[in-house]
């Protein structure tokens, strides 16, 4: 009994070897044999001259080709419309959502979340330190910081809160500093007082340089000298440093009254008026010292004294040593009675 494969053994094969057995016995027998001849050469493969598919250049064209030509002769494929339409329905959408404000609290939602989330982790304001502060309340300076408590360290605008510092009136110069985990530094300058300045009925209190500091609280500071006149706060500095080589007289001035922004008088504390020249002043005021120690003059009852001529003074009594001295005048020039005896 044969087996299953050689039952199953493929019929082609069969007859071929019936093929080549007759084929054998034909030509034995010297039958002739019809067959063409090959006009290849050995090794080269035969032409198919009959096909075009496949050659360079003549490829078929790619759907992106066919769906342009396509829309040139006005026939839409419809998987372009369909790709349109979920387009314009996605851009409807996005549309809709960033109008209603949901694209932009979403996007908010998702900032605050990783911002509480840094502050979590030990990034979050905790502590403002101030260092240089003086006269400056702490409360103007953490308003001009605009720092709260908690709030992400990072997000602290350092150069926004420095402009904020040197708006206030007596800061001269401040650094603010980010001081990790969560420390924000101050480092202020702050201007010093160096007099007060009254012009047109208003009272202001001046640094060396002659620039206002503040008009707030001016009551405080009238252990400073006082300036009076336009341009007094800018020559100030240079006045006083004169005045102060006789400190004596330093000691009894008032005021330091500007005039005409040309020179000086000095007002002193008992009411007397002292007129200065343009130039020359430090030896007018050697010749009023000189004097005052000779004939204490000062302390007289006078208005004013006047050493603006290098030569001589000339002194304004007041009303009431005027009428005194005219009473004197007047009494002079009577006859003086006596007896006939």
């Amino acid at each position: 009994m044969r087996s299953v494969k050689e039952q199953k053994r493929p019929a082609r094969k069969a007859a071929s070897r019936r093929s080549a057995t007759g084929s054998r016995s034909a030509s034995g027998r010297g039958a002739k044999t019809t067959g063409r001849t090959s006009t290849v050469a050995p090794g080269r493969r035969r032409a198919k001259s009959g096909k075009s598919f496949g050659r360079r250049g003549q490829r078929p064209p790619s759907r992106l080709s066919r769906t342009i030509e396509a829309i040139r002769e006005g026939r839409l494929p419809k998987s372009l419309v369909g790709v349109a339409s979920a387009g314009f329905v996605g851009a409807a959408a996005l549309y809709g959502l960033a109008v209603g404000g949901h694209i932009a609290a979403a996007g908010s939602y998702v900032a605050d979340q990783a911002t509480a989330s840094v502050a979590w982790v030990g990034f979050g304001v905790d502590e403002v330190t101030v260092a240089g502060r003086e006269r400056t309340t702490r409360a103007d300076v953490l308003k001009a910081l605009e720092v709260e408590q908690g709030q992400v360290i990072f997000t602290v605008d350092l150069e926004s809160a420095r402009e904020n510092l040197m708006r206030l009136d007596w800061i001269a110069d401040a650094t603010v500093t980010r001081i990790l985990p969560d420390r924000v530094h101050v480092e202020l300058v702050e201007r010093r007082p160096f007099a007060v300045w009254q012009r047109g009925g208003r009272l202001a209190v001046i640094d060396a340089q002659g620039r206002p500091i503040t008009e707030d609280g001016v009551e405080g500071y009238g252990h400073l000298p006082l300036v009076v006149g336009h341009g007094a706060a800018r020559e100030a500095e240079g006045f006083t440093q004169v005045v102060a080589a006789w400190p004596e007289l330093q000691a009894r001035v008032r005021a330091y009254v500007r005039v005409g922004d040309r020179r000086w008088n000095l007002r002193l504390e008992n009411g007397v008026d002292v007129l200065l020249p343009e130039v020359g002043v430090s030896e007018a005021l050697a010749e009023l010292v000189a004097i005052d120690e000779a004939q204490r003059v000062l302390a007289r009852d006078i208005e004013a004294i006047d050493v603006r001529l290098p030569d001589r003074f000339t002194v304004r009594l007041s009303p009431d040593a005027a009428a005194r001295r005219d009473a004197v005048v007047q009494g002079w020039g009577r006859p003086l009675q006596g007896d006939d005896t």
